[in-house]
């Protein structure tokens, strides 16, 4: 037998199962992989023990490394720590060779990839709910995510929006520095926060309540722009400390339920959002596969801008990470208007002014969403599919469009904002800012409040 390797383990170990086990439906079966990649598998009460020892070697020396051992490799619910409540820890769904397998993972970081999107409680003792929130992500740098939220949040702050500008571009910071002077940074950053909350300072809380995370670009003439920047005035003054702080930012706290990266962000954005009361948040997520953006894309109840340029280096990174949430769509398929998947958007960045490239570009974008997240994909979908035709402009992989402008190449807002780059603006991020005025606000960008 060829060793086992990583990709080979889960499909294994299924195959096993079912040759051992071939009464067992797969919903009743519980694959965990632990934090170094072996394969457990839980199997109801109900399966006769003798039978069960019968399996163990044949498992284990199919999966070779990937086996945690003859005992832990294949046991019975009420046999593993966890007991009953294991049937009640969230899973992914991985579909191999149209069996959806259920899969409990195990990370030391990253979690929150494997967490289903998560929105705001509702109910009794709800909060209120939240003004609108878009996150800004792309798989790579030098895309002009940033420079677009932030010309997007200044027309808002110039119709009288409070905007919001929160900066989750932690290993990377780039709104403070772009949009507030060095003598107009707030004392602290979300690193601050987070390595502050982590232990449970009570600093955290005076920094939301004092508001010393957040400050008030002046780039806007008018209206609000506040800025919570990743890092403030004491990492700048202290620079030698910021790895250290960020190596800290991502750990799960060891206070209350023990919350995961998502849940300490989402507590930091409500605490923000009950202080300011903006009418609208953006938010600068980390570039790439990172923690960081999972928080953005799964857990901040947001929409979410998927920034992309024509390469063949971005349309892999974009398989892998569509993958990843085809696992979740199996989980909670809403199948209508709720669908979570409707707040997935692709933006096409730099974008060449041709329809040849336009149509080139949505083509390939079409094909990897019908390849890994439309329903066509996915077994067991009832008649609520989640399928779109390729020219439909609502549909998620219909994108957005930015034109190519060189002046936005090496664009600092705090010094190039002239004339001729409002003109440049309006050309290139025009037409972008009005598609999301209708898909965030309404046609009419209704609810315009005035300064308080």
């Amino acid at each position: 037998m060829t060793p086992c390797t990583f990709d080979d383990a889960l499909p294994r170990a299924l195959a096993e199962i079912q040759r051992a086990f071939p009464d067992i439906e797969p919903a009743d079966v519980r694959f965990i992989r632990d934090m170094n990649a072996r394969v457990h598998v839980v199997l109801p009460d109900a399966v006769d023990a003798s039978v069960l020892a019968a399996a163990r070697p044949r498992l284990a020396q199919r999966l070779g490394a990937y086996s945690p051992g003859l005992e832990s490799g294949l046991t019975r619910l009420s046999e593993t720590l966890s007991g009953t409540a294991l049937w009640d820890e969230p899973y992914v769904v991985e579909d191999i060779d149209r069996i959806l397998v259920r899969l409990i993972e195990r990370r030391v970081m990253g979690q929150d990839w494997a967490l289903a999107p998560s929105a705001e409680p509702v109910g009794a003792g709800a909060p209120a709910p939240h003004a609108p929130r878009v996150s800004f992500f792309s798989l790579k740098g030098g895309v002009g995510r940033s420079t677009a939220l932030f010309l997007w949040g200044r027309a808002l702050a110039a119709r009288g929006k409070r905007v919001l500008l929160l900066d989750l571009d932690l290993e990377a910071p780039g709104l403070g520095a772009q949009l507030l002077p060095d003598a107009d940074r707030p004392d602290f950053g979300v690193v601050d926060w987070l390595v502050e909350d982590l232990v449970g300072s009570p600093v955290a809380a005076a920094m939301l309540e004092q508001r010393t995370l957040v400050a008030r670009s002046p780039l806007a003439d008018v209206g609000y722009l506040s800025v919570v920047p990743a890092t403030g005035r004491r990492s700048m003054q202290r620079p030698g400390g910021f790895i250290a702080k960020l190596a800290r930012a991502y750990l799960e706290s060891e206070h209350g339920d023990g919350e995961g990266l998502a849940a300490r962000v989402r507590r930091l954005l409500t605490g923000l959002e009950q202080r300011l009361e903006p009418d609208l948040v953006l938010i600068d997520s980390r570039a790439g596969l990172h923690e960081t953006a999972a928080a953005a894309i799964l857990h901040l109840d947001a929409d979410v801008l998927l920034f992309a340029t024509d390469q063949p280096t971005v349309w892999e990174g974009y398989r892998y990470l569509l993958a990843q949430l085809a696992q979740m769509a199996h989980i909670a398929p809403a199948g209508a208007d709720d669908d979570w998947r409707l707040r997935l958007k692709m933006v096409y960045a730099k974008a060449v002014k041709t329809q040849a490239a336009l149509d080139l570009f949505r083509s390939r974008a079409y094909r990897l969403w019908l390849d890994c997240l439309y329903d066509e994909q996915l077994p067991n979908v009832g008649s609520d599919r989640f399928s779109f035709a390729e020219t439909d402009d609502a549909a998620p992989h219909h994108p957005l469009l930015i034109l190519h402008h060189p002046v936005f190449e090496q664009f600092n807002p705090l010094e190039d904002l002239n004339e001729a780059a409002e003109a440049a603006v309006a050309a290139s991020f025009g037409p972008f800012m009005i598609a999301l005025n209708e898909r965030v606000l309404g046609e009419d960008g209704a609810g315009v409040r005035d300064d308080r």
